[in-house]
């Protein structure tokens, strides 16, 4: 019987610090709308624990799409040069 053996990845991704802050901003912003829709936006620690959640959940889903992105839009540069 054969095993599945998976090619190694030949490149590595960089992870620059713009890829942070966009990704930061934009969870911190998809956060507050997530939590505004789930509660009624008053100062309150539910509130604010709340935002942090949609926060922390959209960073996690959203890190891996951000870097996509940002490859994608440097290989397209990179063909036009």
């Amino acid at each position: 019987m054969m095993a599945f053996v998976r090619p190694r990845m030949t490149e590595e991704v960089p992870v620059k610090f713009t890829d942070l802050l966009l990704l930061g901003v934009v969870s911190l912003g998809g956060g507050i709308l997530i939590a505004s829709l789930i509660l009624t936006p008053t100062l309150s620690t539910q509130f604010i624990s709340v935002i942090f959640l949609g926060t922390m959940l959209l960073a996690f889903f959203l890190f891996i799409p951000v870097l996509g992105v940002r490859l994608f839009l440097e290989e397209r540069n990179d063909e036009s040069e």
